[in-house]
C-alpha cells in the first residue's frame, strides 16, 4: 500500500526576447519554478457520516432485537427483510471502512 506523500517537481521555463532591429540575435533566459504535487483532500466528512450511520444501524438492530426477530421470522415476503438488511449493513460498513483507510493514507496498489 502506498501513502500519500508531498512531491515537488521543478519546471524549467524558457523565455525568448526578440529584438526589433534586423540582424540582431535573440536573447534567451531560463528560470526555474517549484510546483508541489496535487494531493487529494481526505474524505473525513464521509468517514464520520458513514461511521455514525453504521454505529446507529447496529445500535438500532440490537436495541430492537425482539421486534427484529419476530418480524424477520414471519415467512412469506418478510423473508426479504434479512437479505435487504444484510445489503444495507454491507454497503454502509464498506463505505465507512473504505473512507477510513483513505483518511489513514492507505491506498490499493495500482497494477500499471
Amino acid at each position: 500500500m502506498i501513502q500519500n506523500e508531498t512531491h515537488q517537481a521543478q519546471l524549467h521555463v524558457n523565455s525568448t526576447k526578440e529584438s526589433s532591429a534586423v540582424g540582431r540575435s535573440k536573447a534567451t533566459s531560463t528560470s526555474t519554478a517549484t510546483q508541489t504535487a496535487y494531493t487529494p483532500k481526505k474524505p473525513v466528512g464521509k468517514m464520520v457520516f458513514f461511521g455514525a450511520l453504521s454505529l446507529g444501524a447496529y445500535l438500532l438492530l440490537f436495541s430492537k432485537e425482539t421486534l427484529v426477530t419476530q418480524t424477520y421470522t414471519l415467512g412469506g415476503w418478510h423473508a426479504a427483510f434479512p437479505v435487504l438488511t444484510a445489503f444495507l449493513f454491507s454497503f454502509v460498513h464498506g463505505a465507512f471502512a473504505s473512507n477510513f483507510l483513505t483518511v489513514l493514507g492507505l491506498e490499493a496498489k495500482s497494477s500499471h
